[in-house]
């Protein structure tokens, strides 16, 4: 189990504009927002990255005594 699915399931979507919520966007703006990209993009990396911690990495984390992740 991944942070990204615990936190998907706890709070919700992970999208840093509403237009994101939805597929296809159905903003009425998509086809020419200028910033667009840069909330799929940040969405992308925010995505893969709480998809890449795993709670047994939390595990382990503590278990060598590091305090990394703090969730």
């Amino acid at each position: 189990i991944t942070v990204g699915e615990i936190l998907r399931n706890t709070e919700g979507s992970l999208a840093p504009v509403a237009c994101l919520e939805q597929t296809p966007n159905q903003c009425e703006k998509c086809g020419y927002c200028i910033t667009l990209p840069v909330w799929q993009g940040l969405e992308k990396v925010v995505n893969e990255y709480l998809d890449s911690i795993s709670l047994q990495d939390i595990i382990e984390q503590k278990r060598n005594g590091s305090s990394d992740y703090i969730i």
